[in-house]
C-alpha cells in the first residue's frame, strides 16, 4: 500500500490562488492539536502571505520593478510552504485525515492499471500506394504503446506473426505482397504482460 505525501508543488497555481491556498492552509492549521509545533511557524507563513499580498497588488499596472518584487514574494511564499508541507507529512505519521486537516493537498497515487481491455474500433483499409495497409484502434487507457501484427491469411494456430511496434494509433504496414491476403491484429502494452487482442481483420494487400 502506498503512503499518502502531501503535495508540496506550488507552481500550478495561479498567483491570487496562491494566496487563498495559503490562506486555507493558516485557517486549517491554527488551532489544529494535530500540528502543535509548525515548522516554520504559522506566523512567519502569516507574514510572507501579507507580504505577498502587498506585493500583488502593486504589480498590477506597475512597474518591472514591482512585477520582480512580486516574484520574489512568492518565491519566499512557496518555500516557507514547501517547508511547512514536510513538516505536516512527517508529523501527520502517514496518517492521511490527519494530512488532510492541514489544508494541504495529497499527490495522487497512480492506481495499477492492470491487464488492458480488448482493442476498440480496430480497422484495417487499403493504402494508395503499393504493398500498404493501413491500421487503426481508438487509443487504450493505460497503454504505453501498441503491437500490430500481420501474418499470411488465413492465420493458423502455427501461423508467425510479424510485429511492428508503435507508440501511435495509427500505422502503416509497408512492404506486403500485392493481391496477397494477410490477417491482421492488434493489442495494447501496459505494465500487465497479458495481452488481449482484437478481433482478426483479414485484408489483400494493393
Amino acid at each position: 500500500m502506498n503512503t499518502p505525501r502531501v503535495k508540496i508543488g506550488f507552481k500550478t497555481y495561479k498567483d491570487a490562488e496562491l494566496f487563498q491556498k495559503t490562506e486555507h492552509i493558516l485557517q486549517s492549521m491554527t488551532g489544529n492539536a494535530n500540528f502543535a509545533t509548525p515548522s516554520p511557524t504559522l506566523i512567519a507563513v502569516k507574514a510572507a502571505n501579507d507580504n505577498y499580498s502587498l506585493a500583488l497588488g502593486k504589480a498590477v499596472d506597475g512597474t518591472k520593478q514591482d512585477t520582480s518584487s512580486k516574484n520574489q514574494a512568492r518565491a519566499d511564499l512557496e518555500d516557507l510552504l514547501q517547508n511547512l508541507g514536510m513538516y505536516v507529512q512527517i508529523t501527520s505519521n502517514g496518517d492521511e485525515t490527519i494530512m488532510l486537516s492541514s489544508g494541504f493537498d495529497l499527490t495522487k497515487t497512480p492506481a495499477p492499471v492492470g491487464i488492458l481491455p480488448k482493442p476498440d474500433a480496430f480497422t484495417v483499409e487499403m493504402n494508395v500506394s503499393k504493398g500498404c495497409i493501413d491500421l487503426s484502434l481508438n487509443a487504450i487507457a493505460g497503454a504505453k504503446s501498441y503491437q500490430y501484427e500481420y501474418t499470411e491469411a488465413p492465420s493458423t494456430a502455427t501461423s508467425i506473426w510479424r510485429v511492428v511496434s508503435s507508440t501511435a494509433t495509427f500505422v502503416t504496414i509497408t512492404g506486403l505482397t500485392s493481391a496477397k491476403e494477410y490477417s491482421f491484429r492488434v493489442t495494447g502494452v501496459g505494465s500487465d504482460p497479458t495481452r488481449v487482442y482484437s478481433d482478426e481483420i483479414d485484408k489483400m494487400a494493393p
